[in-house]
């Protein structure tokens, strides 16, 4: 039997529509209608991420472009323009190349003849499987997992994008692909067309990497495993880096095509030293450059102001500079805030540990004028001291309920390994610093939103906030330390070894110190 599915004119990528309605929609079509749409939302960030790099990539091979007058002219259209990309997707071999069960080159498909046939649910990153454990769903793989062609598209590609090391069962390992590590950032408009545009920077010469003359994406190639190689020729072969050689098996079910077996084996290996224009990095004294990962505990926004600052020894994600080029020539509105996404995942070695999306608020003056950028890093400098404050003093509160007779002099002192292994089981228990950092994220974007147009006012009504939110959870340690006697003067001097810090990180530099730290209580 013959299969076929399209993905230029099948349903298959998720979106949200500008009421909110969700829907399906075919590659073409959501670019003819990318400025009716408000988004593109995978079953996971992952999909979401790997499905905005394969429409960058069609839109670099279409548009480029080389610079921002060609950016701009597409940009003033205010949606795509569809005859170059019709001419582009039309072609036949380009058509053809688009199928997902196509007999011969399949989409982002290859076949390795030692590997044998197994259970979908392996391709799948966020179902369980092999070091995966069980985080997202209740699947195994001897479970009969089956997928739509559009679910198996989205899976393809993410495993593509966002594949783990590990083994194979093969000579060979599997490699990380080239999201694997690090966070993906991307540039979010209020729609579709706007998101895609914002990020798709210039593409000519050595940006956004170096690119060689027959640089183009995988489907274009007659092999995109040869050459054997571990530097893409450009950006489009990067986007759309061949990691694994998957292979599904599509079969007839009653509701139409599904897909149960798959197999698959190494890739392409990617050079670790390949930088990826869409991620943060940060320099380490000892390891060099690292991309920024997602951390269990630490929302990203408390990182925003490394983020924006592009004149330093970290390099932030590509798009960053670009919005800022673009608002200085004037072909962005410098005024108006836009977001920031932040896609990917967490793991340990070969398992998957989470995955996560967050948004955070950008606006140009913090990319163009260097004080606004100074005033936000002051503001979660701020924060972070108080984190600190949080963090040691409730440590004490609980050295001093454990332990009522150490003296003043004792607490200076550090604790002996065994004291701290019996205190912080206690101190973590109270949750002061998460609820700290848990009521702030909104005070935060109101801060971006307020700075740039009037920084001591916005930066006054910070402080205010962090005074609320650092007392509410110093309170919360209170509670949970008790009634009694004993916790009671344990309460005493850890509040105010707490009140002490907390006027001395809040007190402005231009305000006399005084009894109340220089501010109103």
């Amino acid at each position: 039997m013959t299969f076929s599915f399209n993905l230029i004119d099948q349903r298959w990528i998720p979106c949200l529509r500008l009421d909110g309605a969700r829907d399906e929609l075919s590659l073409h079509d959501l670019l003819a209608q990318a400025h009716q749409l408000r988004e593109i939302r995978g079953d996971s960030p992952l999909e979401t991420a790997a499905l905005h790099r394969l429409l960058l990539a069609v839109l670099h091979r279409v548009f480029g472009p080389k610079g921002w007058p060609a950016w701009n002219q597409l940009w003033q259209r205010g949606q795509f323009d569809m005859s170059r990309l019709d001419a582009y997707l039309g072609r036949r071999q380009i058509h053809q190349r688009f199928d997902l069960f196509d007999p011969k080159r399949p989409f982002y498909q290859a076949r390795d003849p030692r590997a044998s046939e197994k259970s979908v649910i392996s391709m799948v990153l966020e179902m369980a499987s092999g070091n995966n454990a069980t985080l997202f769903d209740h699947s195994t793989e001897g479970g009969n997992v089956v997928l739509s062609p559009a679910q198996a598209v989205r899976a393809l590609l993410a495993s593509q994008a966002f594949g783990i090391g590990g083994l194979s069962g093969l000579s060979d390992k599997f490699t990380d692909a080239p999201c694997a590590k690090g966070i993906i950032f991307l540039a979010s408009g209020s729609n579709v067309f706007e998101t895609l545009m914002l990020s798709l920077v210039r593409y000519h010469g050595d940006d956004p990497i170096p690119n060689e003359p027959d640089d183009c994406p995988s489907w274009e190639m007659d092999d995109p495993f040869k050459p054997d190689r571990t530097q893409p020729k450009g950006y489009l072969d990067y986007l759309t880096w061949q990691n694994r050689r998957i292979w599904l098996f599509p079969e007839q079910a009653a509701n139409g095509i599904v897909v149960r077996h798959m197999c698959w084996a190494p890739g392409l290996r990617l050079d670790a030293e390949r930088l990826d224009p869409m991620k943060q990095y940060l320099v380490d004294e000892q390891e060099g450059l690292h991309p920024l990962l997602f951390k269990p505990d630490r929302a990203l926004w408390r990182d925003s102001a490394t983020l924006f600052r592009w004149n330093d020894k970290n390099k932030p994600p590509r798009v960053v500079k670009w919005l800022a080029d673009l608002a200085q020539q004037g072909f962005i509105d410098a005024n108006r805030q836009y977001r920031l996404m932040a896609l990917g995942m967490a793991k340990d070695r070969a398992s998957l540990d989470f995955f996560r999306a967050e948004a955070l608020p950008l606006s140009l003056s913090f990319l163009t004028i260097e004080d606004r950028l100074g005033d936000l890093a002051t503001a979660l400098e701020s924060a972070e001291k108080i984190g600190w404050l949080l963090r040691s003093t409730t440590f004490m509160l609980a050295r001093l309920i454990l332990n009522p007779k150490l003296t003043n002099e004792a607490l200076k002192s550090d604790p002996r390994k065994e004291e701290r292994e019996r205190v912080q089981p206690l101190s973590t228990s109270w949750g002061t610093e998460r609820y700290f950092w848990s009521g702030l994220e909104l005070h935060f974007h109101r801060l971006v939103q307020d700075l740039p147009m009037d920084s001591p006012a916005a930066l006054k009504a910070w402080r205010a906030q962090l005074r609320r939110a650092a007392r509410a959870a110093f309170k919360q340690a209170e509670d949970y330390a008790g009634a009694d006697r004993r916790a009671q003067r344990a309460i005493v001097q850890a509040r105010d070894e707490f009140d002490f810090g907390l006027r001395r990180i809040l007190t402005e530099p231009n305000e006399a110190d005084s009894t109340n730290g220089g501010e109103n209580q």
